[in-house]
């Protein structure tokens, strides 16, 4: 059974629409995303500073944080892209999440701020993806695991993709939290689990994912993962909401790649395992585990 404390979030995320109003989508989606733009885009606080070993680098002009256990050395190491549409930034969400993991388990997360529509489309982005992941590999010559959550879950299936054809190691594991992995919401099941979600809504997806394709169509694997070569990939842990819009996508996935291992929230939203539920906080104990197992 759902617990108390989403079931009462998800309500009230409904009736507010809060979060959901960032993806109405329509003629009035640019002027969202350059308010967003306006707002300075979080960083860690000064308590995670203070607790953590928290970097801030920059890379191809784009800010990258990696968050670490303090005084000690990680035992395992995250690369992780954030999800938002690829239209909005990182959230504090994301950063509880990183420190969470890096505090409770001892893992280092590396997670580099990429390009966002509309201002970049897939291409730019894309590269920046592989030349971050590429660099991270310099670096650090042990096994990691590559994730994100939502559309950063996608630009994370593209980039291990694009390593593998590029001959590049390969993550040990892959970490996709609710992904985005067909930006066309054509799904026809969408329509009716979109009743129930407190977060995204289906015009809002399907004019972010146009924002990014640019030019290039919703198939192209770059863009849409779930059309692209899966082969050859590491072991997948993902997570999937019963009630978001995108779990078509995680199901669609896990329906290709019967393997992988597949944990779907019954009543829950989108983003789920990045929130402080019961269910939330199992979830994120396993993700600790995957991410060390795969070390």
């Amino acid at each position: 059974m759902t617990s108390l404390s989403a079931r009462f979030t998800g309500a009230v995320l409904r009736a507010t629409g809060i979060v959901s109003k960032r993806f109405a989508g329509g003629p009035g989606m640019h002027k969202v995303i350059a308010a967003a733009r306006a707002v300075s885009v979080p960083t860690p606080p000064r308590k995670m500073r203070e607790r953590l070993d928290v970097r801030e680098e920059t890379l191809d002009g784009r800010t990258v944080w990696t968050i670490a256990p303090k005084g000690r050395q990680p035992y395992a190491h995250l690369f992780f892209f954030h999800g938002g549409g690829y239209v909005f930034s990182a959230v504090p969400p994301h950063f509880n999440l990183y420190a969470r993991l890096a505090e409770r388990h001892g893992i280092a997360v590396t997670a580099p701020m990429y390009p966002l529509a509309p201002e970049h489309g897939v291409y730019e982005t894309t590269t920046f993806a592989l030349s971050a992941y590429r660099t991270f590999l310099e670096r650090h010559d042990g096994p990691l695991v590559l994730g994100g959550d939502s559309a950063g879950a996608g630009l994370a299936s593209t980039t291990a993709m694009a390593a593998r054809d590029a001959g590049l190691r390969l993550p040990s594991g892959l970490l996709l939290i609710c992904p985005w992995l067909d930006t066309s919401g054509s799904h026809p099941d969408q329509p009716a689990i979109e009743k129930r979600d407190s977060i995204l809504r289906l015009q809002g997806i399907r004019d972010a994912g146009r924002l990014y394709a640019k030019d290039a169509p919703a198939t192209d694997p770059r863009v849409s993962p779930i059309h692209g070569d899966w082969a050859g990939l590491p072991p997948i842990l993902m997570y999937g909401g019963e009630d978001d819009v995108l779990v078509t996508d995680a199901r669609a996935l896990k329906a290709k790649l019967p393997d992988a291992e597949y944990h779907e929230g019954q009543g829950l939203m989108h983003d789920w395992p990045l929130f402080f539920f019961p269910e939330s906080r199992a979830a994120q104990e396993r993700m600790a585990a995957f991410v060390l197992a795969a070390s």
